[in-house]
């Protein structure tokens, strides 16, 4: 019985990782243009801008794989902890990132992108699953 429930969670952290792949590789594609286009510097904001969003969608699903294996209300308490935890980091990174040069506008572009990018894979594998 230990299986069943098992593979459905693997299956489910596959497609995840998944999105978090073609976030990734969204924001990598737009960068490689903009590497041509705008200069280094901005291709480097937009990559770093898709990995952000790449291990932000990495720490959600861990939260909610660790918030459905406790009972009760102790489930949400997982997810308002991981929920300002990942807030916390997103605003330790983007104060780094603007200390260290990178451009911030264009960190929120790869950012977009990214989301986009895992938007249309997500539609795309719902609708194969209807």
């Amino acid at each position: 019985m230990s299986d069943t429930r098992q593979q459905p969670s693997t299956a489910w952290q596959q497609q995840l990782f998944g999105v978090a792949r073609i976030q990734v590789l969204s924001a990598l594609v737009v960068a490689v243009f903009a590497l041509f286009w705008q200069g280094e510097i901005i291709a480097i904001s937009i990559l770093s801008g898709g990995i952000l969003v790449g291990l932000n969608s990495v720490l959600l699903a861990r939260s909610v794989v660790s918030s459905s294996q406790v009972e009760g209300a102790d489930g949400r308490g997982v997810l308002y902890r991981s929920a300002a935890l990942r807030f916390f980091l997103l605003v330790l990174v983007l104060t780094g990132a603007n200390q260290i040069g990178v451009h911030l506008l264009a960190m929120a572009a790869g950012m977009f992108t990214a989301y986009v990018g895992g938007y249309i894979y997500v539609v795309k594998i719902t609708s194969q699953d209807c």
